[in-house]
């Protein structure tokens, strides 16, 4: 062979050992790259759901209330005052989460306490035509409730009532 064959001969399989090497680090990239990801907590999303679409707490919480005002035809006023009522209960059901010196059987009475109070006082400031309607509204909250620790989960037709 002559030197100008063997020359052609090197450079192409070269090549062919370069365009391998390329392919190979292309495809193996995005693989490495999600490998890594993997381990990382996911990015949270822009809208403040969770991953997974689900409304975090807060936008549960003002659902809840739409859903209220809805129901009871609630005032602005009455909007506030709801409004008012239910940061003060998660402000104390907080402290008492973080309280470490309460054993945890008396922190669930307490926190049913707390939720009771709240609903105490949220009736306070209803109309007398708005009562039985509230009364019914914590009624199907129960019960909804009641079958969940059954097991047999809550009816997805409507959405869950306001918890105070």
């Amino acid at each position: 062979m002559n030197t100008m064959t063997i020359f052609n001969n090197v450079k192409a399989s070269g090549l062919r050992v370069a365009m391998v090497g390329l392919c190979t680090v292309t495809l193996a990239a995005p693989m490495a790259l999600r490998a890594q990801d993997q381990g990382a907590p996911p990015p949270p999303q822009s809208d403040g759901t969770q991953q997974g679409g689900r409304p975090n707490m807060e936008q549960m919480r003002e659902r809840q209330i739409e859903h209220m005002t809805k129901m009871l035809s609630l005032t602005p006023d009455q909007v506030t005052q709801v409004r008012a009522i239910d940061a003060d209960s998660m402000s104390k059901m907080a402290a008492l989460r973080q309280d470490t010196s309460t054993p945890r059987e008396q922190k669930r009475d307490k926190m049913m306490q707390i939720r009771s109070d709240s609903q105490a006082k949220v009736r306070t400031i209803l109309t007398d035509e708005q009562k039985p309607k509230y009364d019914a509204m914590l009624a199907k909250e129960r019960e909804r409730m009641e079958q969940r620790r059954q097991g047999g989960g809550a009816p997805s037709d409507q959405p869950a009532p306001p918890q105070q």
